[in-house]
């Protein structure tokens, strides 16, 4: 996988790359809630929905340390350029749920980017690589707020591309060790978090 990437900002507006955590409450516990809570109008529905929210949340955060051990990205930007949805289908009396995340490419200043005094723009993306030299490369701003790092696509002055890191779904997905365990935490939340939801309701604590 590539560590930067060059395009224009206009390419940029909407989320790329979709990593999915799949059969979450699979151990039975969505079952266990709509057997108990089969006397709740919209009981089991509510716990299932509470759950898998606090279970996307603890997975979103989960993946944003796991991931900073091995990109240089601080936890809080990755989380900014992340999004989680979730997912609740019921078909043939059996309800699955799953969590997809999409985000779109970070701007390379939001990783260990710096300009020397040379002019000079050296980039890490990847925590386990040295750091890149990339010439004719310069910061700039554009618009009111936004800085980045640009490169000019011919001879002339404009168009410039900006240089980008990798998406949030492509750090995720990128180390099989830190997506098992991403999908991991989000399913033991899941599991635990139901746990509650079911007592909640049943004594009353959720209306």
């Amino acid at each position: 996988m590539s560590n930067v990437y060059s395009m224009p900002r206009s390419e940029m507006k909407n989320a790329i790359g979709v990593y999915i955590t799949d059969d979450v409450g699979g151990s039975g516990a969505i079952a266990r809630a709509e057997l108990l809570l089969a006397g709740f109008p919209h009981g089991a529905e509510k716990a299932i929905g509470s759950a898998i929210k606090r279970a996307a949340t603890s997975g979103e955060a989960y993946a944003a340390r796991a991931v900073s051990k091995y990109y240089t990205i601080k936890v809080t930007d990755f989380k900014q350029y992340t999004q989680s949805k979730r997912h609740i289908r019921t078909s043939a009396g059996q309800t699955e749920v799953d969590i997809s995340f999409r985000g779109r490419h970070i701007p390379l200043l939001k990783f260990n980017t710096k300009i020397g005094g040379d002019g000079l723009v050296r980039t890490q993306v990847k925590r386990s690589s040295s750091a890149e030299v990339l010439a004719h490369v310069f910061r700039q701003k554009v618009g009111n707020q936004h800085i980045g790092v640009f490169e000019r696509v011919s001879t002339s002055r404009y168009p410039i591309e900006e240089k980008y890191g990798p998406s949030t779904p492509q750090m995720m997905d990128a180390n099989e060790d830190v997506s098992q365990a991403i999908g991991d935490k989000i399913r033991e939340t899941f599991d635990e978090r139901i746990e509650h939801e079911i007592l909640a309701i049943m004594n009353g604590w959720r209306r």
